[in-house]
């Protein structure tokens, strides 16, 4: 393995703590390198010298200062109307944005024109209906004034007297 592969696992070994072991194939490099090996012994020894220094004692008001100003600090221009109508804003356009991407996804596309041969088809089935239409039609009609004729004409024409409308028989 390189020098800087086994450099870059001492440091890692290093920033892991004396716990972290160095693989065997590492450790045997750092026996024969001294590039390496003064890698190693100068970062123990800056971890020895570090935690040798005197910790200063930290300011008992100092850890409520930062709280204060930072995590429970509201912002001062933002007011909780201003917090609110910015959400339902958010909140309306991701929703209509939602709906159109749903709708263009979703949306059924425009149906094929009919062809010659359906119209012509449709056009024989509706002259077919109108006819028959017609002819129950005229039937009907028929049959209507045969019986206004019989009920009403044909008795006067015979010199009985019609049925008065009050008198039913």
């Amino acid at each position: 393995m390189s020098c800087e592969a086994i450099r870059s696992l001492i440091q890692e070994a290093h920033d892991g703590g004396p716990e972290a072991a160095l693989p065997e194939f590492a450790r045997e490099h750092i026996a024969t390198c001294d590039a390496c090996r003064e890698l190693r012994d100068d970062l123990a020894a800056l971890t020895q010298a570090l935690r040798a220094l005197p910790r200063p004692p930290f300011p008992p008001d100092a850890l409520d200062a930062v709280w204060r100003q930072t995590v429970r600090a509201r912002p001062r221009f933002v007011s909780t109307a201003g917090r609110l109508s910015r959400l339902a804003a958010a909140a309306a356009l991701v929703a209509a944005l939602s709906t159109a991407t749903l709708y263009l996804v979703f949306a059924p596309s425009t149906p094929p024109r009919p062809t010659a041969v359906e119209l012509a088809r449709a056009s024989a089935q509706a002259e077919m209906v109108l006819g028959y239409t017609a002819r129950a039609l005229a039937a009907t009609r028929s049959a209507a004034a045969d019986r206004v004729l019989a009920s009403k004409v044909s008795p006067a024409v015979r010199g009985a007297a019609a049925p008065h409308p009050s008198r039913r028989p």
